[in-house]
């Protein structure tokens, strides 16, 4: 018999580990959520949604600027050099060659770190969002995140990672757009410098 993932993951009495079934569902029963537990997974899945679909701009704007960086007007083979990276080792390649392009890009090299620094809280922070489990706790009612996976999970579960609730995910989804618009700007600056760059050596 499959056991149940409710069953063996570390939860206090009285939590639930909340999924989306794509099947009608009724409201949760007195006890858990009360009649708003319904519209408490509601919230916590869009939020949720709202900020897997930021990072993936992210992630995204991530390797056009690295594909601007790889320096071949064949959009093909940049993709290919792109492509499948995880975003950590994109944004490492990224700061490589703006430091091998010397005083030229220096101004990027700059903002680009300091972007990569928030830009790796936010990372983090995503991730405890989206692999986390999720429940409803019997004490606040409110959604509950329980990191059960991680490198930090060895050590034991930790549980309620975002104690701010459905409040504070909206506020991470806008900090990763944010950090998204910004890595944008960096972009354009990027494109300016390189087409300056192609402009000199046909001269």
């Amino acid at each position: 018999m499959r056991r149940r993932v409710r069953n063996i993951l570390p939860f206090t009495a009285g939590d639930r580990v909340l999924r989306f079934s794509g099947k009608k569902r009724s409201p949760s029963p007195a006890g858990s959520s009360g009649i708003h537990g319904t519209e408490d997974e509601d919230e916590l899945h869009r939020s949720l949604g709202r900020i897997a679909a930021n990072w993936s701009l992210t992630e995204i704007a991530s390797g056009l600027v690295l594909m601007g960086l790889v320096g071949t007007p064949d959009e093909t083979l940049a993709r290919a050099v792109v492509a499948g990276q995880r975003v950590e080792n994109v944004w490492e390649t990224i700061e490589s060659l703006l430091s091998a392009y010397g005083d030229a890009t220096a101004e990027e090299l700059a903002a680009f770190r300091a972007w990569r620094r928030s830009a790796n809280k936010y990372r983090r922070r995503r991730n405890e969002a989206i692999h986390s489990a999720w429940s409803l706790t019997s004490e606040r009612g409110g959604p509950a995140a329980w990191d059960v996976m991680s490198q930090k999970a060895k050590r034991g579960a930790r549980a309620d990672l975002f104690p701010g609730g459905v409040p504070e995910l909206e506020e991470l989804a806008r900090d990763i757009a944010a950090c998204e618009e910004e890595l944008g700007h960096i972009h354009a600056g990027v494109l300016a410098k390189m087409e300056e760059r192609d402009q000199g050596g046909t001269r």
